[in-house]
């Protein structure tokens, strides 16, 4: 299948989106497979971590799940400079995924998560691997510790794989030095990213604002799921600064309001859509404009209970319900749905400017693209399920 013949076609753009997702996760499999082959000259252990059947494995990680939007975003920026070489765009685009791959096993680390995609987060297959191997302890903490290193490594070999991936992309030496150019740019600003999100995680919420935390999803979400991914592969195809601006007017309120939704998700979703445990994002006591907002709507005991709440995690488990009920009542929901939309308002404005610049096709299809995320029923379902539910209670 001709994936830029696909994203250029006129098909709805769920059918756009499986067809791409189901070639990809091909070449993502084919691409760690290859590299295991070519790392013969390395210890089993190696080769197993790379793409063993291992539960362990990078390759079983990756293909875990995913939503596969940085990668479709990637072969979109492509597109809009009129590139033409399908296959090479698709490899290529193995890169952006990796790197992801290499960021959620790091921030798995730093949030303390326990699951990711359904499944035990990195650091707890290789804590299983070390407890499963009887190797001896040598402090108390030594498996725990065993696990955050070997997680730590297979974030560093994850995201060395997609440097590599993109330096032997079938592209023009100069297209390939702007791309890696901005990717070092994507991964130094995520970075930065992080490191605003575990501080402002420290603070009380009354030293907080809103625009704190909407700087850390501009840096971090739109950093490398959004603006990056567009920006890369359209320097694989000749971009300059000027069209990286007019992408980023798109991009950037795109990766926010993604953002705010899998706030919504982690708060209101359910394992099944998450992967996760449920509230999630309040056992780890993250920084969101939707807690924000609840945060300064409530009433003094509400405050006192919230703050409490955040600072114990088995709390936070046992009193999801009190939290959301209490997001709801002081219209935290509808904040952040508010924000979500004057995003979205953002996103499709920008579409203008990109089809002066790129043409009609392009703008078609970051307008589907848009649309899809836009209409996401992960986090739409779980809210209005609860909202539902919540009502129904008040109301008896």
């Amino acid at each position: 299948m001709n994936i830029l013949e696909l994203l250029a076609s006129d098909r709805p753009i769920r059918e756009i989106v499986e067809n791409f997702q189901q070639e990809f996760n091909e070449v993502l499999n084919s691409s760690l497979v290859r590299k295991a082959e070519e790392s013969r000259d390395l210890p089993p252990l190696a080769q197993q971590a790379l793409a063993g059947r291992d539960y362990f494995s990078l390759l079983q990680f990756a293909t875990r799940g995913g939503k596969r939007i940085r990668p479709l975003l990637f072969c979109c920026g492509y597109l809009c400079l009129g590139g033409t070489n399908a296959p090479a765009i698709l490899n290529a685009s193995v890169a952006v995924e990796l790197l992801q791959t290499g960021l959620i096993i790091h921030d798995d680390v730093i949030d303390r998560s326990v699951e990711r995609r359904a499944g035990p987060t990195m650091h707890l297959l290789w804590e299983r691997y070390f407890r499963q191997a009887r190797y001896r302890p040598r402090y108390p903490s030594e498996p725990e510790h065993f696990g955050l290193s070997m997680a730590v490594l297979m974030g560093d070999i994850a995201s060395a794989l997609a440097y590599e991936t993109l330096v032997h992309a079938d592209f023009p030496l100069e297209h390939k030095v702007r791309a890696v150019s901005t990717f070092s740019e994507v991964i130094y600003r995520v970075a930065f990213g992080e490191l605003l999100d575990v501080d402002l995680g420290m603070k009380p919420l009354d030293t907080l604002t809103e625009e704190e935390i909407l700087t850390v999803y501009k840096l971090k979400t739109a950093g490398y799921t959004t603006e990056g991914p567009l920006h890369i592969g359209a320097a694989l195809g000749g971009a300059r600064p000027h069209h990286l601006r007019v992408l980023s007017e798109y991009a950037i309120p795109l990766g926010i309001a993604f953002q705010v939704q899998d706030d919504l998700l982690g708060m209101f979703g359910s394992r099944d859509a998450t992967g996760k445990d449920e509230g999630s994002d309040l056992l780890e006591a993250k920084r969101t404009p939707l807690l924000l907002a609840a945060w300064r709507a409530a009433s003094r005991r509400e405050r006192a209970l919230l703050e409490e709440i955040l600072e114990d995690p088995q709390r936070a488990q046992r009193d999801l319900s009190q939290v959301r009920a209490l997001i709801l009542d002081t219209g935290a929901l509808r904040h952040a749905q508010e924000l979500i939309a004057q995003n979205f308002t953002r996103v499709y404005a920008s579409l203008r400017p990109i089809e002066r610049e790129f043409g009609p096709t392009a703008a078609r299809l970051l307008r589907h693209v848009a649309q899809y995320i836009e209409d996401r029923h992960d986090y739409k379902g779980a809210v209005e399920s609860y909202a539902h539910a919540h009502s129904r209670r008040a109301r008896a």
